[in-house]
């Protein structure tokens, strides 16, 4: 007699199993879906304004599902919009850790206006990864912002340089002509009074480095006049006779910066150029970076940054060596010292050797105080730190402390008499060690 095998406990289980794995791909389902409608109605709220209750729905959207790419961005508009942009590179750090190319773009899209520096890094990346036309259109759109910052007032080792009413205006010795006129020319006296420095064309920014004057006029020509004993001037020759008057170097030129005896050129095109010191008497281009942003220097010290955040730093005994100091970078300070401060990506304060003390309430991420306010540029007064927002506030940042120094500035400029503040009226300021504010005129 055969035995029957019943088979109905075997398939109650297997139904069972079925029926599970339906209603968790169901649940799964709706959850994604339920997901999607939250983000749609986030978007809708961004649409109308309500940041509030857009980054109610988008939370709610990430809760359902935390891969929500959309959702994700969606929640970082929301924080921008609500000037709350601190919490945006956290909530894209996902898709920013896994390359995602909007994510580069939106950072770069959204920030354009209220952080530049920042976005031109994100742009810089986005370009590395897509090599498209018109990702390199923003990145280019970024650096102009970049590269075009004002830069009406500079001092050397014994002259001073200032644009007043679409003039340049100098005043101090002219032992080799780099006061750019024949008053004085060879002599050892000193002018405490700005006069017009008989410049030919009309100038956009000036420059000093040492004893030679450099001026940026308005169509990209950069002159000089001075101290041309190394070639410094870039004009194909050295000289060690007093010499009055102006001498156009070059074109193409955005920005200005040198050490004793020596010249940097940055191009619009993001290409650095040298002249002086080591024997080269006319621009030769240095070809150890990628696209520069920013330069700047100090009597001892010239600092290079590139449009990927990158901050290089030479000395003026060995003016062509440079080294890798920082990354992501938006914006430093150098000192007169030759120190360096900066501002990171991520918006915290970092400096080379320290930083000033910060308010206690100021949030950390690892060793580095992230500031309270979002910085687009910086400056450094002695002890103190000039830190400027969006929207044109000036804060000063003394011994833990944060005070409001000025509004409707748009940038600062570092000089050995202390800080120049740039405002929305195209007028500007010094900020001097002893905290006094003068007019420059």
């Amino acid at each position: 007699m055969k035995l029957k095998v019943k088979k109905l406990p075997i398939i109650i289980p297997l139904v069972l199993v079925a029926v599970i794995l339906i209603s968790t791909a169901v649940a799964s389902r709706l959850a994604l879906d339920t997901a999607k409608n939250h983000t749609d109605l986030g978007r809708k709220h961004l649409e109308d304004g309500n940041f509030a209750a857009a980054t109610t729905e988008f939370l709610r959207s990430l809760s359902l599902d935390p891969t929500s790419r959309d959702a994700r961005l969606g929640l970082a508009q929301a924080y921008i919009d609500s000037d709350a942009e601190g919490a945006v590179d956290e909530i894209l750090k996902p898709l920013l850790d896994s390359g995602d190319e909007e994510a580069y773009r939106f950072l770069a899209e959204s920030r354009q206006k209220t952080d530049p520096a920042g976005a031109l890094i994100a742009a810089q990346l986005l370009v590395s990864k897509t090599d498209k036309e018109e990702d390199y259109a923003l990145r280019d759109k970024l650096m102009g912002l970049v590269m075009n910052e004002a830069h009406a007032y500079a001092v050397g080792t014994d002259q001073t340089l200032a644009i007043v009413d679409g003039k340049v205006l100098s005043c101090g010795r002219n032992t080799l002509g780099q006061l750019g006129t024949d008053i004085g020319l060879g002599g050892n006296d000193a002018t405490d009074m700005l006069a017009d420095a008989g410049f030919p064309s009309v100038p956009a920014r000036v420059y000093c480095a040492g004893r030679t004057s450099f001026v940026l006029d308005t169509a990209g020509a950069l002159w000089g006049a001075g101290e041309n004993r190394w070639g410094q001037q870039g004009i194909n020759h050295m000289s060690t006779t007093p010499v009055s008057g102006w001498t156009k170097i070059t074109d193409g030129v955005v920005a200005a910066a040198g050490t004793t005896g020596t010249l940097y050129i940055l191009k619009s095109d993001g290409t650095l150029w040298y002249a002086g010191q080591g024997g080269i008497v006319e621009p030769t281009q240095v070809t150890s970076f990628g696209t520069v942003c920013t330069i700047d220097s100090s009597p001892t010290r010239m600092a290079v940054l590139t449009a990927d955040g990158t901050l290089y730093t030479s000395y003026a005994s060995d003016p062509l060596h440079f080294s890798r100091t920082a990354t992501n970078v938006k914006c430093f300070s150098l000192n007169d010292s030759g120190s360096l401060v900066w501002i990171a990506a991520d918006n915290t304060l970092r400096g080379e050797y320290g930083i000033p003390s910060v308010p206690s309430d100021w949030e950390w991420s690892g060793s580095s105080p992230m500031v309270a306010f979002t910085v687009t540029d910086i400056a450094a007064v002695g002890s103190q730190l000039l830190l400027l927002d969006p929207g044109g506030i000036i804060h000063c940042l003394s011994d833990g402390n944060v005070t409001t120094l000025a509004s409707q500035a748009v940038s600062l400029s570092q000089t050995s008499a202390g800080a120049v503040i740039y405002y929305a009226d195209s007028t500007s300021a010094l900020y001097a060690p002893d905290c006094s504010v003068t007019p420059i005129k």
